[in-house]
């Protein structure tokens, strides 16, 4: 046999052999730092844990199956940090606009504060004062709210992509102006597990990878792939 067709036929075995390779390899570092509960390793691994006090840990581990990839959605980070950039404008106008009309009527809302304070009623002119004080803190805290919500859903849309297409270790890539795509996948394992109780028990359990590509100036970035959900096979819902 030659040595070029011998080359090639070890080539040909490593790459049928490694079809699971990568998804071995992160299940096998995250059963490991699950076991030692390495927080910083599972944070650079995965957006869900596997705790020893509650879960077990596995003591060994077969991958049966990986699903094609599935579920490419595009991720509207631009619009979201646009509706941030808005929302943070609106309640600085509004909390200006607030400020104005206490300077202008500053007396007077001392006089309300004290009586709220000490749950008097506000008698006379200072009335209407009080009235008009309450909406403005309502109108404040319905702002901020807003605000509020605008950040948590851009950050729960950035993390995990930021997560996947940033190198350990390293700063976080900026992907405020990116075009992000995530695909997932489902890997499934056998595993046996070591209960909290010290039994030894068989599970089949299901991971949820994803894996973001981010596009930015007629250059594609593809990031790495982590686990961001674990379902037990026949439980009711996944652990996230």
């Amino acid at each position: 046999m030659s040595r070029r067709l011998v080359v090639a036929l070890a080539l040909f075995v490593v790459s049928c052999g490694s079809s699971a390779g990568s998804e071995q390899q992160i299940l096998s570092n995250f059963f490991r730092a699950a076991r030692v509960r390495d927080n910083v390793t599972l944070g650079n691994l995965s957006a869900v844990s596997f705790d020893p006090r509650t879960e077990g840990t596995v003591q060994d581990f077969t991958v049966t199956s990986i699903s094609p990839e599935q579920q490419r959605r595009t991720l509207p980070i631009r619009e979201l940090t646009a509706a941030v950039a808005k929302a943070k404008a609106d309640d600085t106008e509004l909390a200006h606009q607030k400020k104005i009309y206490q300077d202008a009527n500053f007396p007077a809302l001392q006089r309300v504060v004290k009586a709220e304070q000490e749950k008097k009623t506000v008698p006379g002119p200072d009335a209407a004062i009080q009235t008009a004080w309450i909406r403005w803190r309502e109108e404040q805290a319905t702002s901020t709210r807003r605000l509020n919500e605008a950040r948590a859903k851009l950050a729960s849309e950035q993390e995990q992509a930021v997560a996947s297409l940033s190198a350990p270790g390293r700063d976080d890539v900026d992907v405020s102006k990116m075009d992000i795509e995530v695909a997932m996948k489902a890997v499934t394992v056998n595993a046996q597990v070591k209960t909290p109780d010290g039994q030894t028990v068989p599970k089949t359990l299901v991971f949820t990878f994803q894996r973001a590509t981010g596009k930015q100036g007629g250059q594609s970035t593809e990031g790495r792939w982590l686990i961001i959900g674990i379902q037990q096979q026949g439980a009711a819902s996944p652990t996230t």
